[in-house]
């Protein structure tokens, strides 16, 4: 399988160029927006609260590599809480792309140990579940390990 997750955190008041230079840790900032902006998709609404939303320096993951790839979810949480929670935060969310090949799919998101950590933070896990190709899975697999190589 493959595991692509993506943080968001978002509050009706939350101005993220205000705090976008504090942030800590190796997460990559992949969009921000304020109450105020105009929306991409319709020009003539604002978003009426503002959201930053972050990808893990290893965009995906595979099962070889997940315990990693979570842990730093949390520790990206754990570290810059605070700042958020400063700046207006109020909604936190770990989004989830899971992706099969279509076979017998088991897996476990987060361990109790780091799911008893994200619920000190009120994160919601929306998850979304994805059935590609035998053929292209496999072949995705590989390209996804070899970025946790560098």
């Amino acid at each position: 399988m493959i595991y692509k997750y993506y943080i968001s955190v978002s509050g009706d008041n939350l101005i993220p160029e205000k705090f976008m230079g504090k942030i800590t840790g190796d997460f990559i900032i992949d969009s921000h927006f304020k109450s105020t902006d105009k929306r991409d998709c319709d020009l003539d609404r604002t978003y009426d609260y503002g959201g930053i939303s972050f990808w893990h320096p290893n965009k995906f993951s595979t099962g070889e590599n997940i315990l990693d790839y979570e842990n730093d979810f949390v520790k990206f949480i754990e570290d810059n809480y605070r700042l958020f929670i400063e700046n207006s935060a109020t909604d936190f969310e770990i989004y989830m792309e899971i992706y099969s090949d279509g076979g017998q799919c088991n897996f476990e998101i987060f361990s109790k140990i780091l799911l008893k950590k994200l619920a000190k933070y009120s994160v919601s896990l929306p998850i979304s579940f994805y059935v590609l190709k035998i053929r292209q899975m496999k072949k995705w697999e590989k390209e996804v390990d070899m970025s946790w190589r560098k």
